[in-house]
């Protein structure tokens, strides 16, 4: 198959073989289905993008509730699965309802990198809220707009916009009078190409927000799907984070000269001597998701 779609088939079945590589130098077991249980992973917490959504499906499938959700210890963005005649997934799902994140302990099923099911995991309300516009395997920079994604970063939605294979970022970006102007990290800020809009910014020119965007895989431009106002001290925390983040990922630490190199991004982009935020450096990837992201992203 040409072009876009069988680059990305193509992409998606190396890369199935790399994660099978990864996960065996884990020495992790695979169930039948090619999940791994939560038993030998670790605590993880997920926040949804959106409230669960039920449909139904045939006997003996019956009711199924799905949501796309965000968690910081597998790393990214995921597909959560709920088969409703099950104990477990349907307290999960009414806890989901309830309140902004869950923390899921023992045999829940992953499906690295992007599908999780409830098992028979042990549920507990989350500690820990961030929101989207905080998560750290979310962030992304001026200097990720040139990286295509990998086959295996997208996931499956069908609310946020309209149905599709999606892959979510959220950017810091100023509004211009032509444009959305991303900021940058240690590189130079970049003009956002978008080719939709599921939700209207209303901002003026030269103010700052913080959009939660997507893009599939035949598509160079970007939909904006939510975004928050913020100030520049906000901005700047997003992008140490983001520097952190990567950080995690190689396994070393952030220190100031990539501090420095930052602040001096921002001047270059007509930000001045913007004030450092709040930003988020708890550190929670799991150790196989660490090597999963390493893999996807090129970067081992």
């Amino acid at each position: 198959m040409p072009d876009r779609i069988g680059r990305f088939l193509r992409q998606y079945a190396r890369g199935r073989a790399a994660l099978s590589d990864v996960i065996a130098r884990h020495q992790e077991d695979r169930r039948a289905d090619a999940a791994i249980s939560g038993r030998t992973l670790g605590t993880i917490e997920i926040q949804p993008l959106l409230k669960p959504e039920v449909r139904l499906l045939t006997f003996p499938l019956q009711e199924v509730a799905e949501t796309v959700a965000m968690s910081e210890e597998l790393g990214g963005v995921i597909n959560v699965i709920m088969w409703l005649k099950g104990p477990v997934a349907s307290a999960l799902y009414n806890l989901l309802l309830r309140n902004p994140g869950t923390r899921l302990t023992g045999d829940y099923r992953w499906t690295p990198p992007a599908r999780l099911t409830p098992g028979e995991a042990q549920l507990e309300p989350s500690s820990v809220m961030t929101g989207w516009q905080h998560a750290r395997c979310l962030k992304a920079v001026a200097d990720d707009l040139i990286r295509p994604p990998h086959a295996l970063e997208y996931v499956v939605d069908y609310r946020l916009g309209p149905p599709g294979l999606k892959y979510f970022r959220c950017v810091c970006a100023l509004k211009r009078a032509n444009g959305w102007q991303v900021l940058p990290a240690l590189a130079q800020s970049r003009v956002l190409e978008i080719s939709a809009v599921v939700t209207e910014v209303h901002l003026n020119a030269l103010e700052l927000a913080a959009l939660l965007i997507y893009r599939e895989p035949w598509s160079n431009g970007w939909t904006i799907v939510a975004s928050v106002p913020i100030d520049p001290s906000e901005a700047v925390a997003h992008a140490i984070t983001w520097a952190d983040f990567r950080r995690e990922i190689d396994g070393s630490a952030v220190d100031a000269p990539i501090v420095s190199a930052i602040h001096e991004a921002f001047r270059a982009s007509g930000l001045g001597s913007a004030e450092f935020g709040a930003p988020n450096l708890r550190r929670s990837l799991l150790p196989l998701a660490c090597d999963i992201l390493r893999r996807l992203r090129g970067l081992e």
